[in-house]
């Protein structure tokens, strides 16, 4: 029986990237367990690969990019990780995401830790692992000349540059169009619902969902102006399409790692992409 080929993501600890131990480090202690609990999982990981006798390549996060040689992709860190990797599969590859820390990672994307991680790799050798399909958000950003277009399994957030500002834009869904005055507006797949979307006072949805859902923080109420698009779900294949009013407006995407202008008169489209990432789950 051929053996998959494994692709080995993991992060890099906080206090690695820190660079060295400092004195003024909150609560230092945790940053050092977190480092040692870390590395110790990917140290395992690895062992049992090897037992295994399974071939595999080992990146750190974000110095790799090419995902198309590999049959399963293995993160070892968080759901940002998992997150990371989410961007460059294709189809036919499945992410299985390794907690390499419980303690300090939320992990809801990940299926295991690094003590039931020989568990599940029996069971890929087996052709036994259970996968659920996550549909990814796409944008398509127009700022004069310039398109730039993006994938995220998570969520994406406009707003202005300034944390403090108020962001202003105009928001079309299923023909109705109004302007808007908040602090932002989130979107996000199924799979990222019970993130940043929830805590900003959206709605958990069914992993399997193919809605996304949209919601505008802390909305500037006019009075005796009721907003016609306070939040709720798009239903696949709508699209939110958005106009920006900032001269200093940005579109974080999953994250603060990529991030975008959109400054006044860019327009952004986002809607349910038609790729999706073959997740394994318990």
């Amino acid at each position: 029986m051929k053996k998959p080929n494994i692709l080995l993501i993991y992060k890099r600890s906080a206090l690695s990237m820190a660079g060295k131990i400092s004195g003024r480090l909150h609560n230092s202690r945790k940053f050092l367990d977190n480092h040692l609990a870390h590395y110790e999982a990917l140290r395992s990981i690895e062992k049992i690969l090897k037992k295994y006798d399974v071939p595999y390549k080992k990146y750190a996060r974000g110095a790799f990019e090419d995902y198309s040689p590999y049959d399963v992709i293995v993160t070892v860190g968080g759901d940002g990780t998992v997150l990371h990797a989410a961007r460059w599969v294709n189809r036919r590859q499945i992410i299985l995401g390794v907690n390499s820390d419980p303690s300090w990672s939320v992990g809801e994307f990940c299926c295991t830790d690094a003590a039931r991680f020989e568990l599940k790799l029996k069971n890929l050798l087996c052709h036994k692992l259970k996968t659920c399909r996550l549909y990814k958000l796409q944008i398509r950003l127009k700022d004069g000349h310039r398109t730039r277009r993006a994938e995220c399994l998570n969520d994406i957030l406009i707003c202005h540059a300034n944390p403090g500002a108020m962001s202003r834009y105009a928001l079309t869904i299923g023909g109705i169009k109004e302007d808007q005055r908040d602090s932002g507006i989130w979107f996000s797949t199924a799979a990222g619902s019970t993130g940043a979307m929830l805590s900003a006072g959206g709605k958990a949805m069914p992993i399997s969902s193919t809605d996304f859902q949209y919601h505008p923080r802390e909305l500037y109420q006019v009075k005796g102006v009721p907003y016609r698009l306070p939040g709720g779900f798009v239903k696949r294949p709508r699209k939110a399409v958005l106009v920006s009013f900032m001269p200093h407006g940005r579109v974080f995407v999953d994250g603060a790692h990529i991030k975008f202008p959109f400054t006044y008169g860019s327009r952004a489209e986002i809607s349910l992409s038609s790729n999706f990432v073959q997740l394994v789950h318990d």
